[in-house]
């Protein structure tokens, strides 16, 4: 367990140190939503290009973008299975069972723990859940004020986003390496996408640690959350990975590691940006449950992967 608690030491000390920041007062307002758009446009995607570049796709393999995208439908109707049973109030919680924060949040954990060599692996199963996010989750939480977006509005922000067009960008250009060769020009390219991408964890990881804020009120809603949403996903992880991922499609070893940090991840950061700014109550709920799920999502990942064979 120690050997994953020292691989993870960085990550924990980034964090932490963004949190003294915060403290502080040491980033200026708007400072931290810059440096949000520079890794989701810029790095992050300059990371992912990278990861897809060499990474291996069987045809069959693709089968795991349904599996994970109906996991989170699954968790969605889960989630309003337990708010009826549980006298639940709160329209948002089902919502918060679906869906995962890799690009702000997972990714960094998983390098940190098995290093950037398989961070494809993992972004690759992601593909499934956001599309997930996209085309229902953003729709559904958009409908509590103002409307559901249209699946064409959906699809359409999926296939613009960044992180989307530099996967697919990855894989493009990954196929055809053997006809393009190595050259000096080519390696300097490679070389500029590379430090990009080697900005993306520090700096995720900072802006986590700053952002994170848990307050006393709605607290018991917000452990409830997170203990609901971690105990059927991981059962559901695991089922995924002994029929599936070893049965089934007989995939990487690796690939069962990634599918559990999937599942142990946050809820989507993005969610608070499409609750209406005057929902206090809602936004309240959601950032609690989120800071608080990230604190909870690094232990057990590490305990986890030391404990899972």
């Amino acid at each position: 367990m120690f050997t994953h608690v020292f691989a993870a030491a960085p990550i924990l000390a980034l964090f932490l140190i963004g949190y003294l920041m915060r403290r502080i007062h040491f980033f200026k307002d708007g400072t931290l939503a810059d440096i949000k758009k520079f890794v989701s446009y810029v790095s992050l995607p300059a990371l992912l290009f990278n990861a897809f570049l060499s990474l291996e796709i069987q045809a069959k393999h693709t089968l795991m973008l349904a599996v994970v995208y109906l996991m989170c439908v699954v968790m969605i109707l889960i989630g309003k299975t337990v708010a009826r049973v549980a006298s639940i109030k709160s329209p948002l919680f089902p919502l918060m069972m679906g869906g995962f924060e890799m690009g702000m949040f997972g990714y960094a954990l998983f390098i940190s723990l098995f290093g950037v060599e398989h961070l494809g692996k993992i972004a690759f199963l992601t593909i499934g859940q956001t599309i997930f996010v996209f085309t229902i989750l953003i729709s559904s939480v958009m409908g509590l004020h103002s409307g559901k977006q249209s699946l064409a509005t959906g699809l359409k922000r999926f296939f613009t986003s960044p992180v989307i067009l530099s996967i697919i960008a990855g894989i493009v250009v990954g196929q055809f390496k053997p006809v393009i060769g190595d050259n000096a020009a080519l390696g300097a390219i490679k070389n500029l996408i590379g430090l990009l991408g080697s900005m993306t964890i520090p700096l995720i990881t900072i802006t986590i640690g700053y952002g994170i804020s848990i307050s006393r009120e709605g607290l018991g809603l917000s452990i409830g959350t997170i203990l609901v949403r971690k105990t059927f996903l991981v059962i559901i992880a695991l089922a995924i990975n002994t029929y599936i991922i070893d049965g089934l499609l007989q995939m990487e070893s690796m690939y069962r590691y990634a599918m559990l940090a999937l599942a142990l991840a946050p809820p989507p950061f993005v969610l608070s940006v499409f609750i209406h700014p005057d929902d206090h109550e809602n936004l309240g709920y959601i950032n609690r449950t989120i800071s608080l799920d990230c604190l909870v999502s690094i232990v057990l990942t590490i305990v986890a992967v030391t404990l899972y064979r």
